[in-house]
């Protein structure tokens, strides 16, 4: 068959994973068409550029079989040549065909678009013809879908097949390759640091608390920020409150990474840059955080429990600190809180002494940021 039957239950469902697997937010450029394509991803072999999935049988799928775009979504290989491992396929190869003939009925209902999207613009050794397949050859084998309690079996088909959370809080190994597998480890993505997602990582927040959070909801203050504010905005706000559960259970189910074997290195933050980190803290933001840094009122979030201070990379501290932030509007946090910027009063020696202070205080025993870290970071911001 070359085309889905116009079944408007079948539409619909598509519509809701398309929500949950955020496929408008990377087939849509800045200002183009939906689903268009032509959003730019920077990665460490070059300049990626996403498909046209619109129904225009010239430049997008409209002409595609439903065979076709099953073969692309399970193995990341089209009648246009071997997809780049930014396309997430390793988890869309988990989904069951029902969910891809549905995405595939509501592709078909969406306005089309003569769009062309800008060819990759690929770097050395991604750039030597057949690159893609030698890296297949390489480094990608089909992971099959993890075995999950039938409690959690629901959390695992979100968090592992249509969410593919992991490509933003997993990490990867020699170029680019999933070495990890599905693990949620955390990594650094799109200029932020996406925090580990496991047991371990979420037993400072209460039951409940991140079901709510992927809701749209601010819980203690805590709202999504960054570019997981663009993800709840555009797409986990619309998780029933089934799923967002039974993402919470498969997530607190997950055991922490292996212990590293690197001997840990005794950080010493020097004393006048502690004292110049405590002065800006007490100045700047203990009215809002409080002086112990446990939030005031549920409305302004702690610090003890923020992983942007607790976890393993700084930038998402400097670039709050430098930016602000507000999060996302949504039914659950129709009027969110903001955190100003400071960039226009502290200068780059200041943000470094406030948040090695911060880090040093409430983390694991930090290296300390330098004014470098902060020039060289704070502007990161990959779309």
């Amino acid at each position: 068959a070359r085309v889905v039957p116009g079944d408007a239950a079948l539409v619909e469902r598509g519509r809701a994973l398309a929500r949950i697997g955020n496929c408008a937010g990377c087939h849509t450029a800045h200002g183009g068409a939906a689903y268009a394509g032509g959003r730019a991803f920077v990665t460490p072999y070059g300049t990626i550029y996403s498909s046209n999935l619109t129904p225009d049988p010239l430049h997008g799928i409209g002409d595609w079989s439903l065979q076709e775009f099953r073969h692309a979504m399970r193995h990341g290989v089209s009648r246009n040549g071997v997809q780049s491992p930014v396309f997430p396929y390793a988890n869309f190869a988990r989904l069951p065909d029902a969910d891809i003939d549905a995405l595939f009925a509501y592709l078909a209902s969406v306005p089309a678009a003569a769009a062309t999207p800008p060819a990759d613009r690929l770097e050395f050794p991604a750039s030597l013809p057949g690159a893609m397949t030698a890296w297949r050859l390489l480094y990608y084998r089909p992971d099959p879908p993890h075995t999950a309690a039938p409690a959690n079996a629901r959390g695992a088909a979100v968090v592992e097949g249509i969410g593919h959370c992991a490509v933003c809080h997993g990490t990867r190994g020699l170029f680019s390759s999933p070495a990890s597998g599905m693990r949620l480890d955390g990594g650094r993505v799109l200029g932020w640091h996406a925090p580990a997602l496991n047991a371990q990582s979420l037993q400072a927040y209460a039951p409940g608390a991140v079901a709510a959070y992927l809701r749209g909801a601010a819980v203690d203050g805590h709202a999504a920020y960054g570019k997981m504010a663009d993800v709840v905005a555009q797409n986990l706000q619309y998780l029933d409150a089934a799923d967002a559960d039974a993402v919470e259970t498969y997530l607190r189910a997950l055991p922490p990474p292996p212990p590293s074997r690197r001997e840990p290195v005794a950080w010493e933050l020097p004393g006048e840059q502690r004292a110049r980190g405590d002065r800006l803290y007490d100045d700047n933001c203990a009215d809002c955080h409080g002086k112990d840094g446990r939030g005031k009122d549920g409305k302004y979030p702690a610090l003890v429990t923020s992983s942007a201070i607790t976890g393993p990379d700084p930038i998402n501290a400097i670039k709050l600190t430098l930016f602000g932030a507000v999060g996302p509007a949504t039914p659950q946090n129709p009027r969110p809180y903001t955190m100003p910027p400071f960039a226009q009063k502290l200068s780059s020696a200041d943000v470094a002494a406030l948040v090695s202070t911060l880090r040093a205080r409430w983390g694991r025993n930090p290296r300390p940021v330098s004014a470098g870290d902060v020039d060289a970071w704070g502007g990161i911001d990959e779309r």
